[in-house]
C-alpha cells in the first residue's frame, strides 16, 4: 500500500467507509442552473453580449470579418503606444500574413519564427503590443481563453504594454461552465498552460483604490470576427 493509499484510507475510515473506492464518484448535480445560463442563444447574441461586457470593463473592440482583419488589425495597432509588436504564431494569422501587414513603421515579429526562446521573451521584453488569437472566449465576462504552447508563449499577451485579442465569433460560448467542458474534452492534448483572461490586469486591493497595469498589459483590445 502506498502513502498515498494510507492517507486517503484514515480519511475513508474517518467518514465511515469500510473501503476507498479507486475513483471518486462523479458529483451529482441537483440543479443546472450552472448551464441553463445564455443556453439557447444565437451566435450573434453572444458575441453582442461579449462585446458589451468587454466594454463595461474597460477593454476596446473592434468588429471585423475575415476579409478585413488584417486592416483592423492595423488600425487597432496604430492606437496603442509606438513600439514592436510581437505576433502568435497562430494558424489563421499565419494564413493572413498578418505579420507581414503590420511591418510598415514598426519591428514585428512572430513567436518562435526561428529564434530561441529566450530572444522571443527579450524582444517581447520591448514590445509595445502582442497579438494572439483566443482560444475560446466567454460571453458573460468577455474573458477569453488562451493556450501557451510552441507557437505562443505565454510573453506575447503578458509583457507588452498592450495586448489584442483576435477572437473568432465561432468560438464564443456562454460562460465558464462551457470553457471548462471545452478543457476537459480536450485534456489529452492541454499545452502547459492554459489562462483564462479577463480586460486589463488591475486590483483594488490598496485601501481600494483601482490601479490597471499591475501584473500584465494596460490596454487590451478585442477583435471580434464575425464570420470566423
Amino acid at each position: 500500500m502506498t502513502t498515498r493509499e494510507q492517507f486517503i484510507g484514515v480519511i475513508g475510515k474517518a467518514l465511515g467507509r469500510a473501503d476507498t473506492p479507486a475513483n471518486p464518484a462523479p458529483f451529482h448535480w441537483r440543479h443546472s442552473v450552472h448551464t441553463n445560463v445564455m443556453s439557447g442563444w444565437s451566435r450573434d447574441d453572444l458575441a453582442r453580449a461579449f462585446i458589451e461586457y468587454s466594454k463595461a470593463i474597460g477593454v476596446r473592440v473592434f468588429e471585423s470579418t475575415g476579409d478585413t482583419l488584417n486592416a483592423t488589425i492595423r488600425k487597432a495597432v496604430e492606437e496603442c503606444v509606438s513600439g514592436p509588436v510581437i505576433v502568435a504564431n497562430d494558424a489563421l494569422l499565419k494564413e493572413l500574413d498578418t505579420a507581414t501587414a503590420l511591418e510598415a513603421g514598426r519591428a514585428v515579429r512572430v513567436w518562435n519564427s526561428g529564434g530561441s526562446v529566450e530572444s522571443n521573451v527579450r524582444f517581447a521584453e520591448k514590445a509595445a503590443v502582442g497579438i494572439a488569437v483566443a482560444e475560446k472566449a466567454l460571453a458573460e465576462s468577455a474573458t477569453v481563453l488562451l493556450f501557451s504552447h510552441n507557437g505562443c508563449g505565454r510573453s506575447v499577451t503578458l509583457l507588452p504594454e498592450s495586448v489584442i485579442y483576435v477572437v473568432p465569433e465561432s468560438r464564443i460560448c456562454p460562460r465558464l461552465t462551457q470553457g471548462m467542458a471545452y478543457l476537459r474534452r480536450n485534456k489529452e492534448t492541454l499545452p502547459s498552460s492554459v489562462n483564462f483572461v479577463s480586460g486589463p490586469s488591475a486590483t483594488s486591493d490598496i485601501e481600494l483604490v483601482p490601479v490597471v497595469g499591475v501584473h500584465g498589459p494596460s490596454h487590451v483590445t478585442h477583435i471580434v470576427v464575425h464570420d470566423i
